[in-house]
């Protein structure tokens, strides 16, 4: 592929007036450099493909935690950190007394 300064330049006026050859051009591998006015403003190329992974081998997965540090008293961390008990506003004002009348203000 050549580097983006030694792209063919195109006016904006042509790549609208010709969108469809231009874009089977740029999926066969021609590249343009986009110009507005005489300023190049973007680099039209044809998009590579990113080979991604779906899956990851099981073995890959454990060789890469092979040599991290095992905490072994991470129960009692979390516990001294998370607060699971429940918070009721009415709890509150039921303790307060404002339930007390019997009637809905």
């Amino acid at each position: 592929m050549t580097s983006p300064a030694e792209l063919p330049e195109i006016p904006q006026r042509q790549l609208r007036n010709n969108a469809s050859q231009v874009l089977r051009e740029v999926r066969a591998g021609q590249g343009y450099t986009i110009t507005v006015d005489g300023s190049p403003v973007a680099d039209l190329i044809p998009h590579r493909r990113a080979n991604r992974r779906i899956a990851v081998p099981r073995e890959e997965v454990i060789a890469a935690f092979v040599g991290l540090a095992v905490q072994q008293d991470w129960q009692q961390d979390i516990a001294g950190s998370i607060d699971d008990s429940l918070y009721d506003p009415y709890d509150r004002a039921y303790r307060r007394g404002e339930f007390e009348s019997g009637t809905v203000e």
